[in-house]
């Protein structure tokens, strides 16, 4: 995937860059005065949808490459069209707070058995140096049974990952099938109750 974006000096209002077919864009951070750029809204587009943590390497106008990691999205709200990409610098020798995607692996005992993969947890806080983040944070869930759970205390440690999500919160759980009653089932049959006339009883009376 190319993480190379090239940044241009931004012209004109925000409506009319996006209708050149570019990005407003903010850079800030490292040490560095907030800066308004533009880019391409096919490139970033693509980076965003393979992998939004990605470290990017960022060509701004007279200043060189710099690196830089997506701080914040905007979006439109029906076409989910990019509307608004904020960078952050990142200095490659400092550590940072991040958050990298769960991808489960395996299909899990309790499943193939019939119960229900629920998953809680989609993404995990970590601090870490930029060269140690990966686009996805593998984790097999093939041996969970149903009524198993998996906590961030259980998960595999990874090399030069601090994480930073509380240990007792649960990522996934394997939950007992539904069971959908039949209403007739549910519904006890009552008789009529009996009635005793004096008759029954073999009584007359004079």
């Amino acid at each position: 995937m190319n993480t190379t974006i090239r940044l241009t000096e931004r012209s004109g209002s925000a409506s009319a860059t996006r209708n050149k077919g570019f990005v407003p864009v903010v850079v800030y951070g490292a040490g560095s005065d907030t800066q308004s750029f533009s880019a391409d809204a096919k490139a970033i587009t693509e980076i965003v949808g393979k992998n939004p943590r990605a470290i990017l390497k960022v060509e701004l106008p007279d200043s060189g490459t710099k690196n830089a990691v997506i701080a914040e999205i905007q979006r439109q709200p029906l076409s989910r069209k990019l509307l608004h990409v904020d960078l952050h610098q990142i200095d490659m020798k400092s550590e940072l707070d991040t958050k990298v995607a769960f991808q489960f692996t395996g299909d899990p005992a309790g499943v193939k058995a019939g119960g229900i993969q629920q998953v809680e947890l989609y993404e995990l806080d970590i601090r870490t140096l930029p060269d140690k983040l990966t686009p996805t944070f593998e984790v097999d869930i093939s041996n969970l049974e149903i009524g198993d759970q998996l906590l961030v205390s259980d998960l595999p440690k990874h090399e030069g990952w601090e994480i930073l999500t509380p240990e007792d919160t649960l990522v996934v759980r394997i939950s007992p099938p539904i069971v959908h009653e039949d209403p007739a089932d549910s519904e006890a049959v009552e008789e009529p109750a009996a009635v005793e006339t004096a008759a029954d009883e073999g009584t007359t009376e004079e």
